[in-house]
Order: structure tokens, then C-alpha cells, then sequence
């Protein structure tokens, strides 16, 4: 009976990498970034990049980048942030701590949601006087670094998770912007979350680095954030729910069901209605089910939903698809019974300033 192949670092005698995981995860879900191949790692080793360029040809390793591979079995089966997270990882290991990693690539190490995607740049941040110019695959922002913006995260040099929510809730698109606020603000009751800053952290922050372009969006952003957004399609939610114009709602709104509290997601006491936005994690999720099959959760979510109905005048249910969409929440809110007026909070800051 013949043997299985080798992982192709095996055949190579290569120790992979290990390194940073997402913050977000739990203590047993396993590192993304352990078997990640860097090729300086083997300068020595004759004739060893054309060698794992032709695994990579091969189909047994991917190429992530120039001299960076990583098993293809394994990242055939990784979400995208841990591809991203491997990006990143791989490109400041080539680097040897000479690069602060930011934006993007801080958000991903602190882990911080992404709704549109993870980019295919790794970002840095430098000094004002280097200027902008980026390599390809990598992306340098010339805003200047204090010291003080500055931390390490696995050995990793990376901006605070200050700098970090302010950088992007100056760039970034709206719903994404205050997405990553609401998650660097949220406390979770159940402390399946890590808190990771205030809003009076993040305002001095944003006040130290004056002035800079995006300031007054960053800092609206930051005001409109909430330490009660349980996700970030809950975050997309607010976001098109205050560009409507619907009447600002009251979040983790508490109620006693079958003798126990629980929340709801948003509440109007205007109408007496509640809205609930419902991604799948709530129920594929293993952090969520604890321990639960898809139907308990489904089965316990439908108990829950019902006692709740017994005590208010309305109630509606949305996706995160949904809470993405302004229109399409917007019909499914005014079938609920609310009146839109002007828009408030985030009126024209839509997309960031130019």
C-alpha cells in the first residue's frame, strides 16, 4: 500500500510558521498562519525557490505572494480574512520589523469586521518624509507615526487599536467605517468578545492627530458608534436605518421571556415594534451554538421570537442582506408600522471625503 505524499514542507525539510491568529477566535480554533512557507527562510538551501515554485505549479502549495507560499489543501478551506491575515503576516516577517503594519492590515490582526472584502494590498504606515510609493502587493501610507500609535501584536509592529478605528473611519465606506467602530466599542454581557477601547480613547487619539484628512467624518463616525451593536450587520442596520430617517432605535432592549432576560436588537417605543437582524452565525456558528445543532437554535430562536411577540404590537425580522441594503430595509421597516423624517447623525458622509 503506497504512502500518502509529504506536505510539501516536509519534503523540503522546512519548519512552517507559525504566528499571529485573529484576536476574534477562540482559544481552540487553530492558528491560520501556522504553516506559512517564507522562501528567505531558506536562502541557504540551493535552488529552494525554484522548488517551491514548481510545488506551487504542482498545485500542492500556494503562491500567496512573492516568496511566500502556504499548503493548498489548507488554504482552500480558510476564510477570506485568514487569507488576508497570512498575507500580512508574511509580508512583515519578509520585512524582519521594519514595517508598521495599518489600516487594513491592523484591522485584521485586531479583529476588526470587514464588510466589503479584505483588500489584496498589505498596508504600512511610514514616515510623512519617505512619501507614498508602494511595491506591488503593498500599499504605504507617508501620515507620520508617534510612538504612542505604535504597539506589537505576536511580535508583529502594528498601530493601536486607537490609531487603527480612526485611520479607517476616515477612509473607509460608511457602513464598514462604523462597523469597526461599534466592534472596538462593543461589550459583550456573555464576554465571548474582547472590548477592545472607548470612545473617550479613540476622541483623544483622533484629537492628537490633527489635522489630517477625513477628521470631521472620523469624528461623527466615532460619535455615532455604540458599545450595543452585537454585529456588524446590526452596524450596516443603524447606518441605513439613520439615512432613511427612521426614528433612532433602542439597542439590547430587554425582555423577561419564559422567566428569563432576553435582548432584542432594536426597539421603537414609538410603535411598540422590534426589529431583529439575523446573520448566519447566529445559527452555524460553533462560538454561537455552543454546543447546540442548527435546529435547537432555530427551534429555542422561535420560543424566544414568540414570547416576545406576546408582549409587543410589532415585530420583523431581517438578514444581514437586508440590514445592507437602505431600500430594502426601508420597506421592511415601514411595514412595521415607522414614519421616516430627515436624516440624521450621518448626513453626507457616505463616502469619504476625497
Amino acid at each position: 500500500m503506497s504512502q500518502p505524499d509529504p506536505e510539501p514542507s516536509a519534503s523540503f525539510g522546512i519548519v512552517p510558521r507559525g504566528g499571529a491568529g485573529l484576536i476574534s477566535q477562540t482559544s481552540t480554533d487553530p492558528d491560520p498562519c501556522d504553516g506559512l512557507i517564507l522562501a528567505s527562510d531558506l536562502a541557504s538551501a540551493l535552488g529552494v525557490d525554484f522548488r517551491l515554485r514548481r510545488e506551487s505549479t504542482r498545485g500542492r502549495l500556494q503562491r500567496v505572494s512573492r516568496g511566500l507560499y502556504y499548503p493548498s489543501a489548507r488554504w482552500n478551506q480558510l476564510r477570506e480574512d485568514q487569507r488576508y491575515l497570512i498575507r500580512v503576516r508574511g509580508a512583515a516577517l519578509i520585512r524582519r520589523g521594519q514595517a508598521v503594519l495599518c489600516h487594513h492590515s491592523a484591522a485584521v490582526l485586531w479583529g476588526l469586521p470587514m464588510l466589503v472584502g479584505w483588500p489584496g494590498e498589505v498596508h504600512l504606515l511610514t514616515e510623512r518624509a519617505s512619501g507614498g510609493r508602494s511595491d506591488p502587493g503593498i500599499r504605504r501610507h507617508a501620515l507620520g507615526m508617534d510612538s504612542r500609535d505604535v504597539t506589537t501584536i505576536d511580535g508583529l509592529l502594528v498601530t493601536t487599536i486607537e490609531r487603527t478605528v480612526v485611520d479607517l473611519a476616515a477612509t473607509l465606506d460608511l457602513k464598514s467605517a462604523v462597523a469597526v467602530v461599534d466592534r472596538a466599542l462593543y461589550q459583550d454581557r456573555f464576554r465571548r468578545t474582547l472590548t477592545l477601547t472607548t470612545k473617550v480613547a479613540l476622541l483623544a487619539t483622533l484629537e492628537r492627530m490633527l489635522p489630517f484628512r477625513g477628521s470631521r467624518r472620523a469624528r461623527a463616525i466615532i460619535q455615532f458608534g455604540t458599545h450595543l451593536s452585537g454585529s456588524p450587520a446590526e452596524s450596516a442596520s443603524r447606518v441605513n436605518i439613520a439615512l432613511s430617517g427612521f426614528p433612532e432605535p433602542e439597542l439590547q432592549h430587554p425582555f423577561i421571556v419564559d422567566g428569563k432576560e432576553c435582548e432584542t436588537d432594536f426597539y421603537w417605543p414609538e410603535i411598540d415594534g422590534v426589529g431583529e437582524c439575523d446573520g448566519r452565525e447566529k445559527y452555524f456558528n460553533a462560538k454561537y451554538l455552543a454546543g447546540r445543532s442548527p435546529e435547537q437554535v432555530q427551534y429555542d430562536e422561535k420560543l424566544r421570537e414568540d414570547g416576545i411577540r406576546r408582549q409587543v404590537h410589532g415585530f420583523t425580522r431581517w438578514p444581514a442582506s437586508v440590514g445592507m441594503s437602505q431600500y430594502s430595509l426601508r420597506r421592511r421597516l415601514l411595514e412595521l408600522g415607522l414614519q421616516p423624517g430627515p436624516q440624521r447623525a450621518l448626513r453626507g458622509l457616505e463616502r469619504p471625503q476625497p
